[in-house]
């Protein structure tokens, strides 16, 4: 396989993982438990890959959510083309964390895109859980996608699988 052909279906690949964020349902709010000390942070930065040396979405995000209950942050994902990030980006707002561990799960609604594909009614009617957890004695870190999806199914932000290797750095308080 060419190239070429290899990049195309990676890119078509993880438009896909990133989705068509045109699904039409109301936003809803969402929640996760409280964690030990009544507060949770996370910070996310690195690349899923999905095969050893295949790198497809490079994962930005930082976000804490307070005793009271009030969530905040943002995330950005960016598709690559190996390492390489091409000028496709999916961000919004993160509206729900769960951190326990190891293990960390925020859910995000899709607000904007680079090129701007979102037209501005579907902003926040789908969203994507991603779920990451550290990996131990020696084992890599792993990276779960789920969605895009309406914003509305998304229930809290349990954590959801995490089948592909997570190449960069996960810090959970």
């Amino acid at each position: 396989m060419t190239h070429s052909k290899v990049h195309t279906r990676l890119v078509l690949a993880a438009a896909t993982v990133l989705g068509a964020a045109a699904l039409a349902s109301t936003p809803a709010a969402v929640a996760a438990p409280m964690g030990p000390t009544g507060v949770q942070a996370l910070r996310i930065s690195g690349d899923m890959e999905i095969a050893p040396g295949v790198h497809v979405l490079n994962i930005e995000a930082i976000g804490a959510r307070g005793a009271g209950g009030q969530t905040m942050g943002r995330y950005e994902a960016t598709v690559l083309d190996g390492r390489n990030p091409t000028p496709i980006h999916v961000r919004g707002p993160i509206t729900c964390i769960y951190t326990q561990g190891g293990t960390a799960s925020l859910v995000y609604p899709i607000t904007g895109t680079t090129p701007e594909v979102l037209p501005a009614a579907a902003r926040g009617a789908a969203a994507v859980q991603i779920t990451v957890r550290k990996g131990v004695r020696g084992a890599p870190d792993h990276v779960g996608v789920m969605g895009p999806m309406a914003t509305s199914a998304f229930k809290g932000c349990q954590p959801a699988m995490t089948p592909f290797v997570f190449d960069g750095e996960i810090d959970i308080r």
